[in-house]
């Protein structure tokens, strides 16, 4: 996974995946454990969603940060959703720029972890709410995990933000402008 996130699912050969699994380059070893690169990738675009559920749990959890206010409750989430996209870098890599080509990987991801944190975060946003009516909290849920994700990528990308807002001072006008949302509702 850290060779498909750094070089490119493509650009990276049976036989660097090779060197870098401790098996001697170009000998085939790889083809004793898988039948090809795709199901390489496969094996571990699965293994990273198995193992990202914590983010899932945190948010879903009840008793998490109870006593806090809802803005420092929703700082928490985003440093946590920054903190994951950071332990993720070479699946989110992959999927950002290898994945359209593997529908059913795409598709995958969608299910097992986009659409998972978004109904749960949308679950967790309208239990703050009181039960305002006027809020899409799907949408509100999008809206948050997009910004999120666009901060991470654009750093990612660029070895730091392009705007030069940091990190702390971005998830908290996001937050500031969800806790208004509240309130305008």
């Amino acid at each position: 996974m850290r060779l498909f996130g750094e070089r490119g699912y493509a650009a990276t050969t049976v036989a660097q995946i090779e060197e870098a699994s401790g098996l001697r380059s170009g000998s085939g070893g790889l083809y004793r454990h898988f039948t090809s690169k795709r199901e390489l990738l496969t094996y571990g675009v699965n293994q990273q969603l198995a193992s990202g559920k914590s983010l899932v749990d945190f948010i879903a959890d009840p008793q998490a940060l109870r006593e806090l206010p809802v803005r420092e409750r929703l700082l928490a989430m985003a440093r946590a959703g920054l903190a994951r996209l950071d332990a993720e870098r070479d699946l989110n890599r992959i999927i950002l720029r290898d994945l359209r080509d593997f529908p059913e990987l795409i598709e995958r991801v969608r299910a097992n972890e986009m659409t998972r944190i978004q109904s749960v975060l949308a679950d967790w946003l309208r239990a703050q709410s009181d039960a305002r009516v006027g809020i899409d909290w799907h949408a509100l849920a999008a809206v948050l995990m997009g910004s999120v994700s666009h901060y991470w990528i654009l750093r990612d990308a660029m070895g730091e933000h392009p705007s030069g807002v940091g990190e702390e001072a971005y998830i908290a006008e996001l937050v500031d402008l969800v806790v208004a949302r509240f309130g305008a509702a």
